[in-house]
């Protein structure tokens, strides 16, 4: 396992530097991933936080996601934008991957860059 911290996108914000952690395998990764949702969802007034790691003081969120490359990072971030303006229900990362879903009945679209988002 590798721990750093990247730089940040907007120098303005006052949020902290993101954490990345390298994992042993993308076995380990994504068991990880599966572990934080499933405790999000079962404590909801609870979710990840500071607090659970043993650091004093206020509780700030802890968010556990895949690292993304600025481009894709960027593209998440269009994504979720084009899926309030559409009606998408889900938008998610999966293995560096954007996909979108309008419901649970539909169809996955894998978004690649922008052209997929105009196309919507």
């Amino acid at each position: 396992m590798a721990v750093h911290r990247v730089a940040k996108l907007n120098q303005e914000s006052t949020r902290p530097r993101s954490v990345v952690v390298k994992l042993s395998s993308p076995l380990v990764r994504d068991s990880l991933l599966a572990a934080t949702k499933t405790f999000n969802k079962d404590t909801k007034n609870d979710k990840l936080n500071t607090s659970h790691l043993g650091i004093a003081g206020d509780k700030t969120p802890i968010y556990v996601t895949e690292h993304l490359s600025p481009a894709n990072k960027v593209l998440h971030a269009a994504a979720r934008m084009k899926s309030k303006e559409k009606g998408f229900e889900f938008v998610w990362v999966r293995k560096g991957k954007v996909f979108m879903r309008k419901n649970t009945t539909s169809k996955i679209l894998w978004i690649k860059d922008n052209k997929s988002l105009e196309i919507l």
